[in-house]
């Protein structure tokens, strides 16, 4: 097996632990939401409710659907444009910059509402297509994203960190503190690995490495998105 498709194999099962805690974790809510009827209604992050926020984690695997399509809508057209991101950090820079807390809110929202009646249903449905689609690739298909075109073994890292990083905060929301949540190592690692660069090419990972190494608490409001 080739360095690429090593990584391409790496990154598939990042994601694919990443998308099954989610899966997992839905459910779970599920269940409590079966003799609590106000469990999707409650506070999950920010504005968003549980259901919202369960919504809005599940454009992490609708979106890598509909931006395959498209590209491979343009280029079958023959108006495909050049790749223009080339790493899962210049995604997010390009993407935080095109976007708006608002939008990002609103668009929760509005997947959230599409989820129907029973949302971990609709979220493993959700997770098993995409799961089946992504193992079929061998990371060079293109993504036509908002942000510009990508290729997949670039995209999909931040589709785990998506995964991950809300996952977390629907455990939160639930009464499971970050220091009682176990978060799946590969999709840990890989995503620990992107907000790394994202800290490196934003110039703030001097606070990260003191923090990470027990030397200075993070400054307050810290953030690397």
């Amino acid at each position: 097996m080739s360095e690429t498709s090593r990584d391409w194999s790496d990154t598939l099962f990042a994601f694919d632990t990443a998308a099954r805690w989610f899966v997992a974790v839905t459910a779970g809510i599920a269940e409590r939401a079966a003799g609590d009827a106000q469990t999707w209604a409650q506070l999950g992050l920010g504005e968003w409710s549980v259901r919202d926020l369960v919504g809005h984690t599940s454009r992490a695997l609708s979106t890598i659907e509909a931006y395959l399509d498209l590209a491979a809508e343009e280029d079958a057209a023959g108006v495909a444009a050049p790749i223009e991101v080339t790493s899962p950090a210049a995604y997010y820079e390009r993407a935080l910059a095109a976007g708006t807390p608002e939008v990002i809110a609103q668009r929760g929202r509005e997947t959230a509402a599409t989820l129907g009646g029973e949302p971990a249903v609709a979220v493993a449905a959700l997770a098993a297509r995409v799961l089946a689609r992504v193992a079929t690739l061998d990371g060079s298909e293109p993504c036509d994203t908002p942000a510009g075109r990508i290729r997949i073994a670039e995209y999909l890292p931040s589709r785990t960190v998506e995964l991950t990083v809300h996952t977390s905060d629907l455990l939160q929301s639930q009464g499971v503190p970050a220091a009682e949540q176990t978060v799946p190592e590969p999709a840990a690692a890989a995503t620990l690995h992107v907000l790394a660069d994202l800290a490196a090419h934003k110039g703030v990972a001097a606070p990260l490495l003191r923090a990470a190494t027990g030397r200075a608490p993070l400054p307050a409001g810290f953030t690397v998105l």
